[in-house]
């Protein structure tokens, strides 16, 4: 596979694998706090990584930059965590591009495309579909999911996505129905944030109405949502977009 061009460098350093046994004893005594951010007020720990974001009526938003990803990241390293967001996305070209809960991820280090290399992507279309992706050091996507319809994406203009990570372990769910749980072990720890896609010659607009980060044990339990219903799964697209 062909690899792709970097725009900055300072790669993140990761672990292999999860912790587990006494190793994931002391990691529960020594984790840090988790976060609730409303941008009423401000936009602590948020900092721009592609494209402009502001903070402005209670959201903190920016334009989409045509050809590219935009993106923000929150301040840490975060290994077990259950993460969300209330965001909404306008514009882009029939609403086939990317919008992505971005997590254990390098914003330092950007492919051609502004994506952060490594990283996984949850991602969700406007027109109702959802997928799983992780991006490696060379900044080349993985399908995990494949692009898979949900009505309940599509049926509300605001969307509330959240992500637990414990481990190799993931579920993901939106409107507090989970769309997809299973394993990955391309990456245990890493930086979290949003990121989306705009289409070259279109326009878009995100914006995060609030963000929140919860702190996991490496074996504490998890309620998660009520499955949600699928319909099929969709071969072809991208990270970047769902197939048409």
């Amino acid at each position: 596979m062909e690899r792709r061009t970097f725009l900055t460098g300072a790669a993140l350093a990761v672990a292999s694998a999860p912790v587990a046994g006494a190793a994931a004893a002391h990691a529960d005594e020594d984790r840090m706090a988790g976060w609730y951010s409303d941008f009423n007020r401000n936009r602590l720990g948020w900092n721009s990584v592609a494209g402009t974001w502001n903070l402005n009526g209670g959201y903190y938003w920016a334009q989409g930059t045509p050809g590219y990803w935009a993106s923000t990241a929150h301040t840490g390293s975060w290994r077990n965590f259950v993460y969300q967001a209330r965001v909404k996305r306008d514009g882009n070209g029939g609403g086939y591009w990317s919008n992505s809960m971005v997590i254990r991820g390098n914003p330092l280090r950007l492919n051609s495309e502004r994506d952060w290399a490594p990283s996984y992507h949850f991602n969700f279309t406007n027109t109702g579909y959802f997928s799983v992706f992780f991006t490696d050091n060379y900044g080349d996507e993985y399908p995990i999911v494949d692009w898979t319809y949900a009505g309940v994406i599509r049926n509300q203009i605001w969307k509330t996505v959240k992500v637990v990570a414990q481990g190799p372990y993931f579920s993901w769910s939106v409107n507090g129905r989970t769309l997809w749980s299973g394993y990955d072990y391309n990456q245990s720890v890493g930086q979290v944030g949003y990121s989306f896609y705009t289409a070259s010659g279109y326009w878009s607009t995100m914006r995060l109405d609030s963000a929140s980060l919860q702190t996991l044990g490496a074996r504490e339990k998890v309620t998660l949502d009520p499955p949600a219903e699928l319909g099929a799964r969709v071969k072809g697209g991208s990270l970047k977009r769902a197939p048409k």
